[in-house]
This record gives C-alpha cells, structure tokens and sequence, in this order.
C-alpha cells in the first residue's frame, strides 16, 4: 500500500512538472486575439494585444507581437470576431507543445515562424498607457492553413488524410 501511494506521487508530480514549461511559454507569449477578417486560403487578420512595461517600441516588441499571434492561432485558437470571422479552433492541443518541446522551441526561438505571419505595418502599433504600463496592439495577418500544412508535413499534427492510412 506504501509502495502504491508513492507511485501515485511520483506520477502526480511528473504530471505537475511537465505542464510547467507549456505554462511558462503561455505566459512568455501572453496576448489577446481580435478577429478582424478572414482573407482567402485561410489568411486570418487579427488585431493582437500584449503587454509592457516601458513606452520605448524596440524591434523584439514586433517579434513578440508576431510569436504571440502565432502561439494563439496554434494553441488557443481565435474566437469569433467581427466581419465574417467564424470561430476557428486551435490547430494543435497543450499536449503536443509538451510532446514536441524541442521542435517548438526552435520554431519559436529560431525565428521559423515568421513565414507564415506578416505585419499590416510597423506604423500600425498603438500603444495605449494601462496602470504601470503599456498595452500594444497591432494588426498581423496569419496564413493559418499554411501554418497547419507545415505542422502536418513536419509530423506534428495529424491531418486527415492519415486517418485512412
């Protein structure tokens, strides 16, 4: 019975411990998503929102901007907006980030993700002071079934064509 409560623990724990790095970048890559529009072969323009704490804009803050449109679309999905805009799930689940840890890290930080993200411009960022800081929004479009094709050849996601194999 000891021998079984340990158990038990131990894979509680593991379980804690493993969704700690999905969490942190979750909130590494916080933002909020408003759909815009949605463009043909699935292009979705969406007005992202993120955070800061100083007023300066440096570049990192763009391609911040750009990581967290692209975690949301992956990982979150975009809600429903306004003209159009149909809700659309997220393309993978919080366990494939868990699964595929080392893959992600390399999309994300290696900078493989901008090709399936553009800016509608640099001049579009709006910076709004909140408390002790500053909101960002930006309008970005995502080719959002580029992006899901990628992640299908790359073995991450499964697409429908594998379930009659």
């Amino acid at each position: 019975m000891k021998n079984l409560i340990i158990i038990i623990l131990f894979l509680f724990s593991v379980a804690i411990f493993s969704q700690k790095k999905y969490k942190d970048l979750k909130s590494e890559y916080n933002a909020q998503v408003l759909c815009l529009g949605t463009g043909a072969d699935q292009v979705q323009v969406l007005k992202v929102f993120s955070f800061k704490k100083r007023r300066r804009v440096r570049q990192e803050d763009y391609a911040k901007i750009k990581r967290a449109a692209i975690f949301t679309v992956i990982f979150n999905g975009i809600p429903k907006g306004a003209k159009g805009c149909a809700y659309q799930p997220a393309i993978l689940s919080e366990d494939a980030y868990e699964a595929h840890s080392g893959y992600f890290d390399d999309f994300f930080r290696g900078g493989k993700f901008a090709q399936f993200i553009s800016l509608s411009s640099q001049s579009s960022l709006e910076l709004v002071k909140m408390g002790k800081g500053y909101e960002m929004s930006m309008d970005v479009s995502v080719r959002r079934e580029a992006l899901a094709r990628k992640l299908e050849a790359d073995g991450i996601r499964k697409g429908l064509g594998s379930s009659f194999d």
